[in-house]
């Protein structure tokens, strides 16, 4: 009996090491100290606030100042998902749905960093992550959106969060008065807000605060593009991915702000609501839920308010009006079939090469379906849909719960190896010229990605 006792005890001891956690040494950030937690080899920090919570008086303004805390800040779990529709925070197809965080808030500017354990003191170049949902859904901890793979091919990665909806766009009159620079954009206003920390904060986390590249899919594409566009994005990144939404086309032009308010102030007088006061006393989920049933869902959006965006974002990209830097850009195959990426996007590269006469720009297509998807999808789309690249690019396709198999596997860890030489030297091949070519004035490239 004892000679058992002490084998299950062994046993026990055994397992509770292989499950401990072992936890970062404190790093200094705007705000104070965070605490975060290795795991395999990278510095995993989820949940660090990089602004104060937009609630109460700070709902519908530009992202203010982290509030200070004392003592270490323990960054071990996802911060809250922004309000948005409930069914969008359950997604099928994935192993790791446990890690997401299942409450929503408006109190959501809470970032996420992952970085090599390891470092020698080289800085490390950075890339930031903004996810999609058509401005109207998505978090930072979908369960896709992991920068592990990321940081053990030498680079930083930070995933940042942006209100949704009503919260992150809507315009209204009294609040263009109140900010004296029109009102709406606030989601941008929080991508800035996050960038800026970044900025100021990644050397803590081994990161180069002059390498920056910033990557989104679907509406973080078109974040990316209104980002891009924008004078207050001056010197905050260096490099762009956007990925299936950047493009000139003509099916998602931004709103005048004059249309945008009409929209907001029409909104509110539904619900009797007819002052800035009563439009910020109205509970969050409530606000919510409103909104979701109303007759104005989802029609708020990104807007010209003067300020952020100063004209439609097709426009500025047409002549020019962007900041010139590296870009990769592309689509999946059988993408929104209403955007027609392959031409819009092409349209878009052309011009920045030919019209405009800038740097060669890399363009891809993702032409391998998913093992097992088959099933239109709400675009109306079926094969190689709207966002089937993103587990390959992110390398986690071992979290999909379909059949993956060593040629998905080997197609991940090429474009995982792509993203990330990007973001180190600007050329997905790395130092040197390889297989994918640059789209040129004689040579307008498009490279397909796909299975060997």
């Amino acid at each position: 009996m004892k000679i058992k006792f002490l084998i299950g005890l062994s046993v026990l001891l055994s397992s509770f090491a292989a499950h401990a956690i072992t936890y970062t040494q404190p790093v200094k950030v705007e705000g104070g100290l965070v605490e975060g937690v290795i795991e395999d080899g990278v510095e995993v920090f989820k949940g660090i606030p990089f602004a104060a919570p937009p609630v109460g008086d700070l709902r519908w303004k530009a992202p203010q100042p982290v509030e200070p805390w004392r003592g270490v800040l323990l960054c071990d779990q996802f911060a809250k998902a922004p309000l948005q529709k409930e069914q969008a925070r359950k997604p099928k197809g994935w192993k790791n749905v446990g890690e997401m965080n299942s409450a929503m808030s408006e109190d959501c500017l809470y970032l996420n960093v992952w970085t090599p354990e390891k470092r020698d003191g080289e800085k490390l170049p950075v890339m930031v992550w903004i996810y999609g949902g058509g401005f109207h859904v998505g978090a930072t901890d979908g369960p896709v959106y992991r920068g592990d793979v990321y940081a053990k091919k030498g680079v930083v990665m930070v995933s940042i969060p942006y209100r949704l909806g009503v919260f992150g766009y809507l315009a209204h009159p009294e609040l263009s008065k109140e900010s004296g620079h029109g009102s709406g954009n606030y989601a941008f206003m929080d991508q800035l807000a996050g960038l800026q920390w970044v900025k100021d904060n990644i050397a803590a986390f081994g990161g180069d605060p002059d390498n920056i590249t910033v990557f989104g899919q679907s509406a973080g594409s078109r974040s990316i593009q209104g980002l891009i566009c924008s004078p207050l994005s001056e010197g905050l990144f260096q490099r762009a991915i956007p990925q299936s939404g950047c493009a000139i086309r003509t099916d998602a032009i931004c709103l005048p702000l004059s249309e945008n308010e009409a929209l907001g102030k029409a909104f509110f007088e539904s619900l009797g609501i007819t002052n800035i006061e009563q439009m910020r006393a109205i509970d969050g989920v409530t606000l919510q839920t409103a909104y979701e049933t109303s007759a104005y869902f989802p029609k708020f959006r990104p807007s010209i308010d003067g300020y952020v965006l100063r004209e439609e974002m097709m426009d500025a990209t047409r002549v020019g009006h962007y900041l010139d830097i590296d870009y990769m850009i592309g689509y999946t195959k059988d993408d929104v079939p209403a955007a027609d990426f392959p031409t819009t996007i092409g349209l878009w590269a052309d011009n920045q090469v030919n019209n405009l006469g800038r740097r060669p720009v890399y363009v891809y297509s993702f032409d391998h379906p998913q093992p097992g998807e088959s099933e239109e999808d709400s675009f109306g789309a079926k094969g190689v849909i709207h966002s089937a690249e993103l587990p390959y690019m992110f390398g986690q396709v071992k979290l999909s719960t379909k059949p993956m198999t060593k040629q998905d596997y080997e197609l991940a860890d090429r474009m995982s190896t792509y993203w990330t030489n990007f973001a180190k030297y600007g050329n997905p091949n790395g130092k040197k010229d390889g297989e994918w070519k640059p789209f040129t004035k004689t040579a307008p490239n498009v490279f397909h990605l796909d299975v060997k």
